[in-house]
């Protein structure tokens, strides 16, 4: 992320526009990195690539990895799961498992290979996974930031509310 970025970030958090408990979940958000405390690290090396290949990103920007790890080490669920699934912790190990040990330096043609072969083999743990990259993905202030969404600011006030109406604080905001 670009000091220019940061800046304009932080400038549409500490707007008005932004009610108190959004800002501090999107500013803890922000920052956000983690410690490797639920996998083995060969076993987050492997998820970080995956994650990488699946939701394009920078992970020294976006820790999508560590969201994950941070989550299951807390014991945290989305509430949910398929009948024929484990618990994510155990489903996204089998699921890392069923990958070749040398996944993180294979060429991306074959990485995209190996994961079209472990999505079908394992349908609902992949989908499983591949929501929660995109949902740590667009929840990151940055990816909202490059996307110019701005549907974060939602203090009362959107008087603009018919198809291609923006709010001037819509047009200034992103990229």
């Amino acid at each position: 992320m670009s000091a220019t970025e940061r800046d304009e970030i932080l400038a549409a958090l500490a707007s008005p526009a932004v009610t108190a408990p959004t800002r501090a979940a999107l500013l803890a958000r922000l920052d956000a990195r983690y410690e490797r405390q639920h996998f083995t690290e060969a076993e987050f090396d492997r998820l970080r690539a995956v994650a990488v290949r699946l939701v394009p990103h920078d992970p020294a920007e976006l820790d999508l990895s560590g969201l994950i790890d941070h989550r299951l080490q807390l014991r945290q669920t989305d509430g949910w799961r398929f009948a024929d699934t484990p618990p994510d912790g155990q489903a996204y190990r089998e699921l890392l498992a069923a990958l070749p040990t040398n996944f993180e330096i294979l060429a991306p043609e074959a990485q995209d290979a190996t994961l079209h072969d472990l999505q079908r083999r394992h349908p609902h743990t992949f989908e499983d996974l591949l929501a929660e990259l995109t949902e740590g993905f667009m929840a990151h202030p940055l990816t909202q930031y490059r996307f110019g969404y701005a549907g974060f600011m939602d203090a009362p006030g959107w008087p603009q509310v018919g198809p291609n109406e923006l709010e001037a604080r819509e047009i200034r905001y992103g990229k």
